[in-house]
C-alpha cells in the first residue's frame, strides 16, 4: 500500500468510516508482531500486546498527523507498549524468533549447513539475553525490520545521535559477548 493510499484511508476512518481500519492492521501486524516478539520472546504476550497496539492506534488516529509514516507511528506505540508489558512482566529471557528461519533449514541436504544455522540462532538468542529491553527492541528495528536511524529515532523518542551510539555500544558488547561464547564452545 503506498503512502498517499495509506493516508487517504487514514482520513476515511478519521472521518468515521472505521471498517477500514482492517486494512490498515493487515497491512502492518506482520511487521508489528514480529518486533514485538523479538522483544517478549512468545507468541502468546507478542499477540496481546500486538492486539493492545491496534485498539490504542484505532482510538488515538485522530493524534496522527502524518508527520511521520503510520508504521513509524504504530511502531512508537508497540515500543512504549512493550516496555511497558516488559518492565510489569520483568521478562528475562527473549526467544528468536524461529519462525524466521529459513524454509529449508530441516531439509536432509542441508543437515550440516541447518545445524550450523540453528547453534547460530541458538548463539544470538543467548547473546540478546544480555540486553535489556530497550536494546532489544533497538536490534529488532535496526536489523529486523531495517528501520533507518532516523526512523528509529521517531519510534523511540531518542536523538539520532544517542541512536547511532547506543546501537554501535550494543554492536561492540554483542561482539564481545560472541567472542567469549565462541571460545568457550570451541574452547
Amino acid at each position: 500500500m503506498s503512502r498517499e493510499e495509506e493516508l487517504k484511508i487514514i482520513e476515511k476512518i478519521k472521518a468515521g468510516d472505521s471498517f477500514l481500519y482492517d486494512r490498515l492492521v493487515l497491512e502492518h501486524s506482520p511487521k508489528i508482531m514480529s518486533v514485538i516478539r523479538g522483544v517478549v520472546g512468545n507468541n502468546e504476550d507478542a499477540e496481546e500486546i500486538a492486539q493492545d497496539v491496534f485498539v490504542k492506534a484505532f482510538f488515538s488516529i485522530d493524534k496522527f498527523r502524518g508527520e511521520s509514516s503510520f508504521a513509524t507511528w504504530l511502531f512508537r506505540i508497540a515500543y512504549n507498549m512493550a516496555i511497558s508489558k516488559m518492565r510489569k512482566k520483568r521478562y528475562s529471557f527473549v526467544d528468536i524468533e524461529k519462525t524466521n528461519l529459513p524454509a529449508h533449514i530441516n531439509d536432509q541436504n542441508n543437515q550440516n549447513e541447518a545445524e550450523e544455522r540453528e547453534r547460530r540462532y541458538i548463539l544470538l538468542e543467548k547473546m540478546l539475553k544480555n540486553l535489556d529491553t530497550n536494546e532489544r527492541f533497538l536490534i529488532m528495528l535496526f536489523y529486523n525490520q531495517d528501520k533507518s536511524i532516523r526512523e528509529i529515532s521517531q519510534i523511540t523518542g531518542m536523538g539520532e545521535s544517542n541512536v547511532k551510539v547506543t546501537l554501535h555500544r550494543i554492536k561492540k558488547r554483542l561482539a564481545l559477548i560472541a567472542d567469549s561464547k565462541m571460545e568457550v564452545s570451541y574452547g
